[in-house]
C-alpha cells in the first residue's frame, strides 16, 4: 500500500469512527457514574428512624462502653470505663421499666451496621477488565516533582479527610501510566483506563497524621485530564 492509499484509509477511519478512534483501534471507554459502581440491592430501611432520640443516645453510650479494651488498663481509662458503665446500667434500668431491652435493641443496631458495611463492599464484577472513564476528585498517595502516579479517586470533596471514608465501592485506587502534575488536593479529574474489581488498602497521609482507606476497585489510568464539575455535581 502506497502513502496515498494509507492517507485515504486513515481519512476513511476517522470519518467512520471519529477522531478518537477508540472504536477503530480498541474498546471504547464506558462513561461511568459513581452509583454504577454499586450493585443493585433491595432497599435497606434506616433502623434509627424508628428509634426515639433518648434510645439512640443510650445505644451510643453502650457502643462507646463496648469500645473500651478489656483487662488491665491505666487508671484514667479504667475510670472512664467504669463511669460509662454506670451510665449504661442506668439506661438499662430506665428502658426496662418501659418494656425496652436495651441490649436486644443494640444487637439489632449492630446487625444493621453490619449490613451497611457488607453492602459497602459489594462491587460490580461485570466491570472487571472493562475500559472505562470516570470523573472524581484526586487524593495523591505519592508526592514527587513529576506529579502523582498513585492516588485515590473519590466521589466528593472532603472524602477521607478527618471523617469516615466512603465505603470501599465508592473509592477507586488509581495507578497512572505516567505522573499527573496535580497541585491541588481534591482536584477534579476525568480518568480513562482499565478497571479491575480488586480490593486495595492504602495509607493516606495528612499534615497531622494518616489513615488507611479501603477501595473496592483498581483503575489502570492511561489518560488523566482536568475535569470541571457543573454546579450540583456530576
Amino acid at each position: 500500500m502506497n502513502a496515498k492509499s494509507i492517507v485515504h484509509c486513515v481519512i476513511f477511519l476517522l470519518a467512520v469512527f471519529g477522531a478518537d478512534c477508540d472504536a477503530a483501534f480498541g474498546e471504547p471507554a464506558t462513561q461511568l457514574k459513581w452509583e454504577t459502581l454499586i450493585p443493585s440491592t433491595p432497599p435497606l430501611e434506616n433502623f434509627l428512624e424508628a428509634v426515639p432520640p433518648d434510645q439512640q443516645e443510650a445505644l451510643s453510650n453502650l457502643d462507646y462502653w463496648n469500645s473500651f479494651p478489656e483487662g488491665d488498663v491505666d487508671k484514667e481509662v479504667a475510670y472512664q470505663r467504669e463511669e460509662t458503665k454506670k451510665g449504661v446500667d442506668a439506661d438499662r434500668d430506665k428502658f426496662a421499666k418501659q418494656g425496652v431491652d436495651l441490649d436486644a435493641l443494640y444487637q439489632h443496631y449492630l446487625a444493621w451496621v453490619e449490613e451497611i458495611d457488607r453492602r459497602g463492599k459489594l462491587t460490580d464484577k461485570e466491570l472487571d477488565g472493562k475500559r472505562v472513564a470516570i470523573a472524581g476528585y484526586l487524593l495523591p498517595l505519592d508526592f514527587n516533582p513529576e506529579g502523582t502516579s498513585e492516588f485515590l479517586l473519590v466521589p466528593y470533596v472532603g472524602a477521607c479527610i478527618h471523617v469516615p471514608p466512603p465505603p470501599p465501592n465508592q473509592v477507586i485506587y488509581v495507578r497512572s501510566s505516567s505522573p499527573y502534575g496535580s497541585t491541588d488536593l481534591f482536584e477534579g479529574v476525568l480518568i480513562t483506563g482499565t478497571m479491575k474489581v480488586q480490593s486495595a488498602k492504602k495509607d493516606l497521609s495528612f499534615i497531622d497524621g494518616s489513615s488507611e482507606v479501603d477501595s473496592g476497585y483498581v483503575l489502570e489510568g492511561e489518560k488523566i485530564e482536568p475535569y470541571q464539575y457543573e454546579e450540583g455535581g456530576q
